[in-house]
């Protein structure tokens, strides 16, 4: 086992688990079956680029942050005021706003400064 990928699989396991799904869900989300999810989160199979990013976008945090075994850095609390509390989440639906929010955020910082 890598070292990073036991740090990501922590990580991750701590968001899915604060946001309340199941790995069940972060598989469908990720287009893959809940053992392979599993393997992420045990750190036993390195995360994909691309998962990874998806997975930053739905707990909208950076995916830097979940290289760090630093869970201070995983304080997504702006997300939660608008994530549903069903079983029937879109999930894609959800990482895009989470996209839009992060690019907005930024873009009004930048004018700030101007």
């Amino acid at each position: 086992m890598n070292k990073l990928d036991v740090i990501i699989g922590n990580n991750l396991s701590f968001l899915r688990k604060r946001f309340g799904y199941t790995q069940g869900d972060m598989g469908r989300f990720l287009g893959i079956s809940q053992p392979a999810y599993s393997k992420y989160e045990d750190g036993k199979t390195t995360v994909p680029p691309e998962a990874l990013e998806k997975l930053a976008e739905l707990y909208y945090v950076e995916e830097y942050d979940l290289m760090q075994d630093d869970k201070s850095l995983l304080q997504p609390s702006l997300v939660y005021a608008y994530r549903k509390q069903d079983r029937e989440t879109d999930f894609e639906a959800l990482a895009k706003f989470h996209r839009i929010v992060k690019n907005y955020t930024l873009m009004s910082n930048e004018i700030d400064k101007v």
